[in-house]
């Protein structure tokens, strides 16, 4: 009897633990399906808009896109540019404007071809960084610079996604036109790998080459073939990036905007060549107008971490040679505490943005240029010249 009593005891308490077992089971499996419809649901969403046919048909596919607006197009000569008379007013959040001027500049007016009286005109050429990917137009580092000194007028010839190339070659043609007393070119190491290749997140874009001490560009006209696919590409990697399992996975690699690249000796050493002979024609172009050409180094986030610094010191040693003023902007970031120098940089992945500079950033940059022109005797003498 006593083992059947201790049988009929523990009967209950096992039906009562298959019951909740059971319960718990049903429960998982209803959240994990909630989660998946959840996922294909959003999955769903983000996708219908990438491939759906904007409106306009093909001829509307512009290049770069955020919020839902477009910006650029396609240049034979430099695979994309911006359109001029751009007005996005919350292009980047609200007030976060963006505004071109008839120009393609990102500015709010239009420039003279003389230099106004009274005035020292700074032409800021680079990549996204230089443009102000994030942030309104008043806040990008150019217009910070000029708010420096009331004789100061920068011209913003920055432009998302181009390399030291693209930058070079719109500056060549449309920049060198205008009279100016400085040109700045600013450079994130992307910039130089991007002269590597022959497209940018699947836009082409014109490759230069070094012959008989001279720059040769090839890959032009651009070829438009990427035009159908390339913005279908972009758009579903605008998709991926909204999705928050993409969220997730980025903040945790704390991946951004300038992510690495390839990196390969041999086409370096090439590289490097052609950007010898770039960086000459700049420096030559310069001098023929009365201008002082400078070359800036804006360090992103991941390099603040890491003592390898390889396009820094092909620059810096470009610089010495040929007597270039040369602004590395790396150890003035390093050190500040590395709390404090995340606070000037954007966070924030869902616009494409994240790893770029803020307002404060752009200001802290703008900052530091103008010391550094100030304290330069060549440049000096062109800012108190007028």
């Amino acid at each position: 009897m006593g083992l059947i009593d201790d049988v009929s005891r523990k009967l209950p308490a096992r039906r009562l633990r298959r019951m909740f077992g059971f319960l718990l089971y049903n429960i998982a499996t209803v959240l994990v399906l909630s989660l998946m419809f959840e996922g294909a649901a959003s999955t769903y969403y983000a996708f219908r808009s990438a491939f759906a046919e904007p409106s306009g048909g093909r001829e509307s596919l512009r290049i770069f896109k955020a919020s839902g607006h477009s910006y650029t197009e396609y240049d034979r000569d430099l695979g994309w540019v911006s359109l001029p008379n751009v007005y996005i007013p919350d292009m980047y959040g609200p007030g976060k404007f963006l505004r071109t001027n008839s120009q393609r500049f990102r500015n709010t007016v239009d420039f003279t071809r003389t230099v106004p009286p009274g005035q020292t005109r700074i032409i800021c050429s680079g990549d996204s960084f230089t443009f102000g990917f994030g942030v309104g137009n008043d806040h990008t580092w150019p217009q910070l610079l000029a708010s420096q000194a009331p004789n100061i007028e920068t011209v913003n010839m920055g432009q998302g996604g181009y390399g030291a190339d693209q930058a070079y070659l719109w500056y060549k043609r449309d920049g060198a036109a205008m009279d100016h007393d400085i040109q700045i070119l600013a450079l994130i190491y992307a910039d130089v790998y991007r002269m590597q290749y022959s497209s940018f997140s699947g836009y082409g874009k014109p490759l230069l080459k070094a012959e008989n001490d001279r720059v040769v560009v090839t890959n032009v006209p651009v070829p438009r073939s990427m035009e159908v696919w390339a913005p279908r590409l972009l758009r579903v990697e605008n998709a991926l990036s909204h999705l928050s399992v993409i969220h997730l996975i980025r903040s945790a690699l704390k991946l951004n905007a300038t992510g690495p690249l390839v990196e390969s000796d041999e086409r370096n050493e090439q590289t490097a060549g052609v950007l010898s002979h770039m960086l000459d024609d700049l420096r030559a172009m310069n001098q023929a107008r009365g201008s002082v050409f400078v070359l800036v180094y804006l360090p992103t986030r991941e390099e603040l971490g890491s003592k390898s610094g390889y396009w820094r010191h092909i620059l810096a040693q470009y610089a010495r040679q040929r007597r270039v003023v040369y602004i590395d902007l790396t150890d003035d970031f390093r050190r500040l505490p590395a709390a404090e120098s995340d606070k000037l940089f954007i966070n924030n992945v869902a616009l494409g943005t994240a790893g770029h500079y803020n307002e404060a950033g752009n200001a802290f940059v703008a900052d530091l240029v103008f010391r550094q022109l100030l304290a330069n005797p060549e440049t000096a003498a062109k800012l108190h010249a007028r």
